[in-house]
């Protein structure tokens, strides 16, 4: 999730002079809120942030007491839609009717537009992109001041965190009231 707002700091200033920059943008706000969401949501086994089948198996295996149970089985991921109902379910995530259909978007149509692309040529709508990127970034910073996110980051971290939100939400205020942005 750091990695990921670090990448958003260095980029947003750079989104109006370099457009293909956008692609950037979208995959790392999309990686920090899934990030934030895996953080606030997990439980001390860390199967609550898994698909049902797979923490299943894995909470079998941390149950069972025959030393010969072998290795852990292969964690799976819940999907980022079923993560994002459960921080709005679970976590109490306040999100507007209008916030949520940018973060649905964001994830549903244009990450998965360029994680899973066939080969074509891309243009990428400039209204909203601002918009979306800085509410998925309220998102990230709602549920990384939730009591389970908190045990994830040190002071200095905390820190970084807050100034790469602060820094990418500035910039990308400053596109969004230029007009400026993605072609």
């Amino acid at each position: 999730m750091l990695a990921s707002m670090d990448l958003l700091e260095l980029i947003t200033p750079l989104l109006s002079e370099r457009p293909a920059l956008w692609k950037w943008a979208i995959i790392g706000a999309q990686s920090a809120l899934q990030g934030a969401m895996v953080c606030a949501l997990a439980d001390s086994t860390g199967t609550s942030v898994l698909t049902p089948k797979s923490g299943g198996k894995l909470l079998k295996w941390l149950q069972s007491h025959d030393s010969n149970r072998g290795a852990p089985p292969k964690e799976r991921l819940a999907e980022f839609g079923v993560l994002l109902e459960k921080s709005i379910t679970e976590l109490g995530l306040k999100l507007s009717e209008q916030q949520e259909k940018d973060i649905r978007r964001l994830h549903d149509y244009f990450r998965n537009q360029f994680s899973h692309f066939i080969p074509m040529g891309w243009g990428i709508e400039k209204a909203g992109l601002p918009r979306i990127i800085e509410t998925t970034l309220g998102a990230v910073q709602m549920l990384m001041k939730m009591g389970r996110a908190a045990i994830h980051l040190d002071e200095p971290d905390r820190q970084r965190l807050e100034r790469t939100l602060r820094n990418s939400k500035l910039a990308l205020r400053s596109i969004d009231a230029s007009g400026c942005g993605a072609d």
